[in-house]
C-alpha cells in the first residue's frame, strides 16, 4: 500500500516537472496590438504665465469645472493650428485639450501636452508617423511609406469609411488618392496599421472629423446619465 502511494507521488512530481519544461504561451505579436487614444481633458484657458512656465485652465468635469495650474517644461508638447507653438500662442477663454504627467514641479503637475481640439485630434490623440508615400496599392489597401528617418514601413489601411485625406477632402482608401511622392502624416491604429493618412492641406479636415465624433460620443453618454426632467416620461 505504501509502495503504491509513493508511486503516485512520483508520477505527480514527474508530471509537474514535464509541465514546467513546456515553453510559455507565445505572447501576442506586436503587430496585432491596437493603439488606444490617449486620455485627455477638455479645458478652457484661464491664465497663461510664459515667464514662469505655468498654464492655468478650467477643466470640464461632469458638466462642472475646476481650475488647475500646470507646469510647462521642455518635455511638454505645445501645438496650435497644426504646428508646434509656444505657450503664449494661446489666449484666455480658448478651448484646449490637455494631458498631464505624474511628475510635479513646485507642487504643480507637469503638463504632458496641450493643443486646440482639432490639432490635438490630428497629431496627439494617436501615435503618428511622418514620411513620404513611396507607393500605394488601392486594391490591397497597402501603403509603402518612407519615414523621416529613412526607414520604410508597409501599412494597411481600413477597408471601410473615409481614411485618406488629400487636397482638403476625405476619401475612401480604394479611391487611390496617393500616387507616390506626397508628404503625409499617418495616424496609427497599430504597429503596421493606419487609422488615417492626411497631407498638409488636409490635417484640419481629419481633425475636425475626429473632434466631431468625440463630441457626439460625449453627448450620447451625457444623455444616458442625465436625470429625467420634471414630468418627463409620464
Amino acid at each position: 500500500m505504501m509502495q503504491v502511494g509513493w508511486m503516485g507521488i512520483a508520477v505527480f512530481l514527474l508530471s509537474v516537472f514535464v509541465w514546467a519544461q513546456q515553453p510559455a504561451p507565445s505572447p501576442v505579436p506586436p503587430k496585432d496590438r491596437f493603439y488606444l487614444p490617449v486620455r485627455f481633458r477638455i479645458a478652457t484657458v484661464v491664465k497663461i504665465d510664459p515667464g514662469a512656465g505655468l498654464l492655468t485652465v478650467k477643466e470640464t468635469v461632469h458638466g462642472g469645472g475646476r481650475e488647475r495650474t500646470y507646469a510647462v517644461t521642455k518635455e511638454s508638447k505645445v501645438m496650435k493650428d497644426g504646428k508646434d507653438a509656444k505657450l503664449d500662442a494661446f489666449k484666455e477663454g480658448e478651448a484646449v485639450l490637455i494631458t498631464a504627467t505624474r511628475r510635479r514641479v513646485q507642487r504643480h503637475p507637469v503638463l504632458g501636452s496641450v493643443a486646440d481640439p482639432v490639432t490635438f485630434c490630428s497629431f496627439l490623440l494617436y501615435p503618428t508617423l511622418q514620411g513620404t508615400v513611396k507607393s500605394f496599392d488601392p486594391g490591397k489597401l497597402t501603403l509603402l511609406l518612407t519615414a523621416a528617418d529613412g526607414k520604410e514601413h508597409t501599412l494597411s489601411l481600413p477597408g471601410r469609411g473615409i481614411c485618406c485625406y488629400a487636397g482638403g477632402k476625405g476619401h475612401q482608401g480604394k479611391a487611390g488618392v496617393w500616387k507616390g511622392g506626397e508628404s503625409v502624416v499617418v495616424v496609427l491604429s497599430g504597429p503596421e496599421r493606419a487609422r488615417a493618412v492626411f497631407d498638409q492641406d488636409s490635417w484640419k479636415v481629419y481633425g475636425e472629423a475626429e473632434w466631431a465624433a468625440i463630441k457626439a460620443r460625449r453627448e450620447r453618454r451625457t444623455q444616458q446619465v442625465r436625470p429625467p426632467a420634471a414630468g418627463e416620461g409620464k
